[in-house]
Parts: C-alpha cells; structure tokens; sequence
C-alpha cells in the first residue's frame, strides 16, 4: 500500500494579500516558512521515499522546508507540471471577496463554502466559461491531470509497495482529491489552512482517503 502524505503548501504573500492565487505564483512569507518546518518536525518519524511537488515556487520551498526538518533531507522533491493549482484564468490574483462574489453569482447565488465544494465541476465550468485568457481548464481535465500525477507516482518502479510519499500542492486541487476519492469528507472542508496534510493510500487500483490532520482544517471562510 502506498502512502500519499498531500501537503498544502505554506502561506503565500497573495495568500497574506487576501488574493486568488491559482496559476499566480508568490513566495512563502515567513509565517509559512516557520509553519512549514514545524510541519517537518511533526513528520520526523516518517521515513518517504519520494518527495513530489507542483512547479510553483510556492510548493517547491514548502517541500524543501518540510524535508529539511523531518529527517528527510536528502530527498530531492521532484517538480511536476500535473500537481499546479487549478487556473483561476481572469480571476487569478484577484481578491478572494471578489472571486467569491463573481463564482457564486455565476452559479446563481450559491453563498457557503459546503455547497461550494459540493459543486467542484460546476465552479471548474463557471470559471473556465468566464474566463477571458484561455487558460482556465474544465474540471475533467484538471481531475484528469492529478490524478495521472499520483498514479505514476505510485507506479513508479524505483518505489516499494509500502512507500511513503510526500506531496505538496494547492488548495483546489486537494479539494479536487477528495471530490474524486472521498466525496463524503467535503462537507468538513470549507476553507483548506496552509501546510493542512490529508493522508490517502493506493492500493494499486484505488486511492483511499485514510486521514486528515484536523488541526490544520479552518472551518471559516
């Protein structure tokens, strides 16, 4: 059984600006490097085998961060292109009041972030039908995109079947993970914290959501 340790990644700048942040990219302040190694500490019984993180910087320093304080330090995370953010198109980098007002507008006045999350394909299509820069992606695609990340991670053949791999990514796309694998947990989901860990296992044919570490949850929006 493989083991996915999926990290969101440490705060931001835009996450500190209050900003939209998809395929926009800001460095970890020093509140989210300081949270990152703690994470790390946390995580020092853990041995992993691999260590995988989006392409954006933001991912890529949580990872290093999280390894270097974990005993884990001479893993190399690997960068993958299928582990980004969803693109927010338009809306990226916009602020979060005002990306919330236009997406539930567009799905006709959906308000709380449980129905929000309910309704991951249609934001994925309210976002990509009002987007004016061509990047947005539909849900399918995006879904499509991670969950072919994980399963080559899984099947990659320098790996054991009890392997420990660390993942570091984004906000949409865990959510996205657990619409796809554990639809039942999104109702405790409604705003996913920096460096919150949810843990699934593959057992070759399926993931399987195991746990999350519910301190790293906020339940405000």
């Amino acid at each position: 059984m493989i083991s996915f340790y999926i990290i969101r990644h440490g705060e931001t700048l835009l996450n500190s600006l209050n900003r939209a942040q998809g395929w926009s990219d800001s460095p970890l302040t020093d509140n989210g490097k300081r949270t990152a190694r703690e994470l790390g500490i946390k995580l020092k019984d853990i041995t992993f085998s691999a260590a995988y993180t989006s392409d954006m910087l933001r991912a890529e320093q949580t990872a290093k961060l999280i390894l270097s304080t974990s005993e884990n330090r001479d893993i190399i995370p690997q960068k993958d292109v299928r582990l980004r953010e969803w693109c927010l198109g338009s809306m990226d980098a916009e602020h979060n009041s005002i990306f919330i007002e236009a997406v539930s507008n567009w799905l006709g006045g959906v308000t709380s972030f449980a129905e929000l999350n309910k309704r991951l394909p249609d934001v994925a299509m309210a976002i990509y039908e009002h987007d004016t820069t061509g990047m947005a992606e539909p849900f399918a695609d995006i879904s499509n995109r991670l969950t072919n990340a994980l399963v080559d991670i899984a099947h990659n053949k320098s790996l054991n079947s009890n392997s420990n791999i660390l993942v570091i990514t984004h906000a949409f796309a865990i959510k996205t993970l657990f619409y796809l694998f554990a639809p039942e947990k999104l109702c405790t989901v409604y705003k996913l914290k920096n460096v919150a860990i949810s843990k699934f296992l593959y057992d070759g044919k399926s993931f399987i959501f195991e746990k999350s570490d519910h301190s790293n949850w906020a339940n405000n929006t």
